[in-house]
C-alpha cells in the first residue's frame, strides 16, 4: 500500500500554486448569539481581500466558550483564551481537537480578549469584572501567571500588540476595543506599567451598534484589522442582528473602513480575530509528528480521498483540485 501509494503521487506534476498568506483565523464561539447553521466553537479562515471567502478548518470544541485567540509569533500555533474554565488551548487547524496549555485563572466568564507579547513570551487575556477590566500576564508556554492588571474602564472586548516598525504607535503596546453602554466601539490604548488607559477614542463609520463581541489584530506591516458585530434598529420594537464584518482601522483618525460581511449576513457571530502572520504550519507533515515519511503521504492521500479539507486543502482554497501538487512542493521542500 505504501509502494503503490508513494509512487502515485510520485508521479504527479510539481507545479504548485503559493499557500494563501493574506489570511485570518476567527472562531465562531458566542453563546448567546450564535447564528443558524454554524457550530459553537467552530475555527474558520477568512481571507482578508474577500472576507465573504471562508474555509472551515476545525471545530476543536463544542463545549468551551471561546474568546479571543492569537497566532503564537514563535511556533505558529492558534492558541485560544476558552474563558469556561479560563485556560490556554492550542487549536489544531488540521483536527476536531484541542489541547490544553493551563488555566491561567483569576477570570471571569464572558467576554474577553487575548493578544502575545512581540518575541511570543507573554500571554496577555482580557475579561470585565465588575465596572474594571483584570488583564493576567501569563507565561505563553506554561500558562503559569506572571502579573495582573485591573484598569477602570469600558469593558473590552479583544486585544492586540503593536508590532515592530509601526508608523505611530510604540512597539509592544497593548491596544484594545472596548464596548460602551451608547452603542459604541472605542479604541483604547493601554499602559500596563501604570494600569492606565493612555487614551480611549470611539471609532466612526461602523454603520451598526456594535454591542457584541469584537476580534482585533495587527498585520505585520502595521495595519490594525477588527471584526466587529452587533445590532441595526429598524424600528421602536424591531432589530435586526449584524453578524461580523471585517474592516482595517485608522489608529489616528480612530476612523474604520468596512472590507465586507465575513461570509454572508447571519453566518459568523465571531468573538476572534488573528491575522495569520506568523510561521505557517509545515503542512507536509500531514500526521504532525515532527517528521516528514510515508506516513505523511499517506496521511494526505487519505484525506484527498475522503474530501477531508482540513488535511488535504493544501492551498487553502476550499475545494480540493490540484492539492496533490502543492502537497508534493511542500513535502519536497521540506519542513522548517
Amino acid at each position: 500500500m505504501h509502494t503503490k501509494t508513494t509512487l502515485t503521487i510520485a508521479l504527479a506534476a510539481l507545479a504548485s500554486p503559493a499557500l494563501a498568506q493574506d489570511t485570518a483565523y476567527i472562531i465562531e464561539g458566542s453563546a448567546f448569539f450564535g447564528a443558524p447553521g454554524v457550530n459553537f466553537g467552530t475555527v474558520g479562515e477568512v481571507d482578508l481581500e474577500d472576507p465573504s471567502n471562508v474555509t472551515i478548518r476545525s471545530t476543536p470544541a463544542d463545549d468551551f466558550r471561546f474568546g479571543g485567540g492569537d497566532i503564537h509569533p514563535d511556533t505558529g500555533d492558534f492558541i485560544a483564551f476558552e474563558n469556561s474554565t479560563n485556560a490556554l488551548r492550542i487549536l489544531d487547524r488540521a483536527a476536531d481537537q484541542q489541547t490544553l496549555i493551563e488555566s491561567i485563572g483569576l477570570m471571569e466568564s464572558g467576554v474577553a480578549g487575548l493578544t502575545f507579547s512581540n518575541d511570543g513570551t507573554i500571554a496577555y487575556a482580557v475579561t470585565n469584572v465588575g465596572g474594571f477590566n483584570r488583564i493576567v500576564q501569563a507565561n505563553a508556554t506554561t500558562g503559569s501567571l506572571i502579573n495582573v492588571h485591573n484598569i477602570l474602564g469600558n469593558a473590552l472586548s479583544s486585544l492586540a500588540t503593536v508590532p515592530p516598525g509601526h508608523p505611530t504607535l510604540p512597539e509592544g503596546e497593548i491596544v484594545g476595543l472596548a464596548l460602551t453602554g451608547f452603542g459604541t466601539l472605542n479604541l483604547v490604548r493601554l499602559d500596563l506599567e501604570t494600569n492606565t488607559v493612555i487614551s480611549e477614542n470611539g471609532l466612526t463609520g461602523i454603520g451598526f451598534n456594535p454591542q457584541f463581541e469584537t476580534g482585533l489584530d495587527f498585520a505585520a506591516d502595521g495595519t490594525l484589522f477588527a471584526l466587529i458585530q452587533g445590532f441595526r434598529q429598524l424600528g421602536p420594537d424591531t432589530f435586526e442582528e449584524i453578524s461580523s464584518h471585517l474592516y482595517t482601522v485608522d489608529v489616528v483618525n480612530h476612523a474604520v473602513t468596512d472590507r465586507g460581511v465575513v461570509q454572508a449576513d447571519a453566518t459568523w457571530d465571531a468573538v476572534c480575530l488573528a491575522l495569520n502572520d506568523g510561521p505557517a504550519p509545515c503542512f507536509a507533515d500531514c500526521d504532525s509528528n515532527g517528521s516528514l515519511n510515508v506516513d505523511d503521504i499517506d496521511c494526505f492521500v487519505m484525506g484527498f480521498l475522503s474530501a477531508d479539507l482540513g488535511t488535504a486543502d493544501c492551498d487553502a482554497n476550499g475545494t480540493l483540485n490540484v492539492d496533490i501538487d502543492c502537497f508534493i512542493a511542500a513535502f519536497l521542500g521540506g519542513c522548517p
